[in-house]
């Protein structure tokens, strides 16, 4: 236990000193509500392990993608990747991917495909400047939002009407324009915003342009030693819109329509294996490889809010529909090696287009209501509801082969004696349909003396239907069959938070999360002919579950607010891919399997200081290990042990701040000779001017010492002798202005 205490008895002796002076600047109000909990608490109200990122964080960062917006939130991560796909999911307390729930306005976000354990495709497609704020919540919350928040959940506030508006006006918006060094990327953002009698609308459209991402790697040669980031061009646009009308004063429908769209060109430079690059071809020589992908997210929902009606004081309800549409294309130059018979056979001039696509389509019904009463000696605020959705998934495989004699041919030979040809189209799990039913209630019971109970309780219903089809057969060369799988949950949760001596308060929570068998998971039976391998099906999978306990306490004055955390998280039934067997052709055998039992414990700590007029010092720690408790040895995903501190000064017409950024060496890996990312710190300043009432200038430099490192998350599996190890290093000293103009 002694690992996980210090770091908060260590928390405590840092911010004491300072009590003794918090009474000694003007109070801030609290605004800021939370409404990834169900009860729509005050921030304040919560326990520590909720935090918000709102607007003016996200301006002042500046946020330009899901990796910019966390930046000062230790304990929270994401992965990216420098050759193509760009940022992945996030990571709370060591458990990311897709047991991570995200949503967007209380709607769930689609899931990545992730191919053999790794991010095929992104959950990058929400445009932060769309967004009023980023609400984190740590830890299972099954309770509240069912299958996929075993490790944590990230809910996206989307811009309204009155984020625009100004107090009493009837039209309103704004435009701002960016440019960040990094990615040599840049842009715009409109807004306009109306209210007139009983309708009111907003429309906000930004456009995004760049490059890839740079690193602190100087090789740019092509092959696998390539440490310079891939060539690459991008642009994105959002549009997000939307219609209320309000009858009367206790009723509102709200019509919302959101369109992001990507589109990514890519030389794969890193990836080319030829006499060229000096590099000895595994499967195939690849000349020249190019990629095109392509990426829309697409949402439409009605809304019905209404307040005290009857014996509600709140409800709301939301039909939703939402679809994602992810295209990977390229088209790569290059010799093929086939076998005939006994002898290998080249084949130069070769081309081969690929076409690779994931596509999840959900619809969906939430309703949630809210009652207040009085009962058994306390004032209650119950909120309960269900979560109806359909989801809809399926990944389309094509390939074709042109020879230099004009020849083209759908069934690509193996370059590996033995193996069969792969044959196109194909899927690698069948096409499959997702039902969710979910009912929870939550009960805010409030006690004389402040004392304040919160149980809850959360039923899921879980049915997956595959559809296998004739691409599923192509690519299940075994004859692998395919099942149906269904499975429920009950999923508890206990809150107690006690106030006391004025101004503190203390927080305990028990918490569960569960996790239904993912549309791939299960019924994935897949032969790569190239690379000599063979994924089985497994009907037999179970669910995932968590339970987590947290300690917590906070305490607040008018100068002075800080929050302690201590949590312990026990993970069940992860879901792995295992290695099984290898056949007398040297194909090996995986299998997707119930197998990790996972203990995850930490610390967290953060405090403000408003020590003077304009004058804010905040700083942020998170302290977390991990481990397997099948293996015994330690998990990757858990990030080091990172402190942030930032002083701020601001006042109406400029304001500058400062950040540190420490994060600790890498401890014990999976692998223990794997590559450990070096601990290092860096500074990051930025500024603001305001020269007349409605416009805003912005300048920010980070990495102000140029130093070179590596974010955990993103070398998870890196040997030290990696030649490409350089390519995974973060941007050296970059820099990004903005101008704002509020109408």
């Amino acid at each position: 236990m002694r690992p996980l205490l210090s770091p908060f008895l260590a928390c405590v002796t840092i911010i004491s000193p300072a009590l003794a002076l918090a009474e000694t600047a003007p109070a801030e109000l609290d605004p800021v509500q939370v409404t990834t909990d169900r009860s729509r608490k005050k921030l304040s109200e919560t326990a520590p392990n909720t935090t918000v990122v709102d607007r003016d964080r996200l301006d002042a960062g500046p946020a330009g993608n899901m990796a910019d917006a966390i930046r000062y939130e230790p304990g929270v991560s994401v992965a990216s990747d420098p050759n193509r796909r760009g940022n992945a999911g996030f990571t709370i307390r060591g458990i990311g991917g897709n047991r991570i729930l995200m949503l967007i306005d209380g709607i769930r976000l689609p899931d990545a495909y992730l191919g053999g354990g790794t991010a095929i495709s992104s959950r990058d497609y929400v445009d932060m400047a769309s967004l009023q704020a980023i609400e984190i919540v740590r830890g299972p919350q099954s309770s509240l939002y069912g299958s996929d928040a075993l490790g944590g959940v990230v809910g996206y506030r989307s811009k309204r009407v009155d984020d625009v508006l100004k107090p009493g006006a009837r039209i309103g918006g704004g435009f701002k324009g960016f440019g960040a060094s990094d990615d040599d990327s840049h842009g715009a953002t409109a807004s306009l915003g109306f209210r007139t009698g009983q309708i009111d609308g907003l429309l906000v459209y930004t456009y995004r342009k760049g490059q890839a991402t740079d690193t602190m790697g100087r090789n740019d040669s092509d092959g696998f030693a390539r440490t310079a980031a891939n060539p690459q061009d991008w642009h994105q646009d959002n549009v997000l819109a939307r219609f209320g009308w309000q009858p009367g004063e206790r009723h509102r429908l709200e019509f919302t329509a959101e369109n992001f769209s990507r589109l990514v060109d890519t030389r794969l430079l890193g990836s080319l294996n030829n006499a060229r690059t000096g590099l000895t071809p595994r499967a195939a020589q690849v000349d020249s490889q190019d990629a095109k992908d392509r990426l829309r997210r697409q949402r439409l929902s009605l809304g019905w809010h209404a307040h005290q009606l009857g014996p509600f004081q709140r409800l709301a309800a939301t039909l939703y529909r939402q679809a994602l549409s992810e295209r990977d294309s390229d088209v790569a130059l290059g010799t093929e090696t086939a076998w005939q018979g006994r002898r290998p056979v080249s084949r130069p001039g070769t081309l081969t287009r690929s076409s690779h696509a994931f596509t999840q389509t959900q619809t969906g019904l939430n309703l949630e209501l809210e009652q207040q009463f009085d009962a058994l000696a306390a004032s209650h605020r119950l909120v309960w509801g269900t979560d109806l959705s359909r989801t809809d998934s399926a990944r389309p495989r094509d390939r074709w082969r042109t020879y230099a004699d004009g020849s083209m041919t759908r069934l690509i030979p193996s370059p590996r004696p033995g193996m069969q040809a792969e044959r196109y189209p194909s899927k690698t799990f069948p096409d499959s349909t997702s039902d969710r039913i979910g009912l929870f209630a939550e009960d805010d019971m409030r006690f004389a003396g402040g004392l304040v109970v919160s149980p809850g309780l959360r039923w899921d219903f879980y049915r997956m239907r595959p559809r296998p089809d004739l691409a599923y057969r192509n690519a299940n060369t075994t004859g692998q069959t395919v099942n149906r799988f269904r499975d429920s949950a009950l999923s508890p949760k206990l809150g107690v938070a006690l106030p006391f001596a004025s101004h503190y308060t203390g927080f305990l929570q028990l918490t569960t999360g569960f996790r239904a068998p993912p549309f791939d998971d299960a019924n994935t039976a897949f032969t790569n002919t190239a690379h000599g391998y063979t994924i089985l099906s497994n009907p037999a999978l179970q669910s995932e579950k968590s339970r987590g306990a947290e300690l917590g306490l906070k305490g607040a004055w008018p100068s002075f607010d800080f929050g302690l955390t201590a949590f312990h998280t026990r993970h069940s039934g992860f879901i792995d891919s295992v290695f099984l067997h290898e056949d007398h052709n040297r194909v090996q055998f995986y299998q997707y399997r119930n197998l990790s039992r996972v203990d995850i414990s930490g610390a967290e700590a953060r405090m403000a200081w408003r020590f003077a007029p304009g004058w804010r010092l905040v700083t942020t720690l998170a302290h977390a290990q991990g481990e397997d408790r099948d293996s015994k040895r330690p998990i990757d995903t858990v990030a080091p042990t990172t402190a942030i501190t930032g002083l701020r000064y601001g006042n109406d017409t400029y304001g500058a701040e400062g950040f540190v950024r420490a994060v600790a060496r890498q401890g014990r890996v999976r692998d223990p000779g794997g590559f450990r990312a070096p601990g290092h710190a860096t500074l990051d300043l930025s500024t603001y001017w305001r020269p007349g009432k409605h416009m805003t200038l912005r300048a920010d430099v980070f990495n102000l010492f140029d130093r070179k490192y590596w974010h955990a998350s993103d070398i998870r599996g890196r040997k030290p002798g990696d030649r490409a190890l350089d390519r995974h290093t973060r941007p050296g000293r970059n820099f990004s202005a903005s101008f704002e103009l509020a109408i």
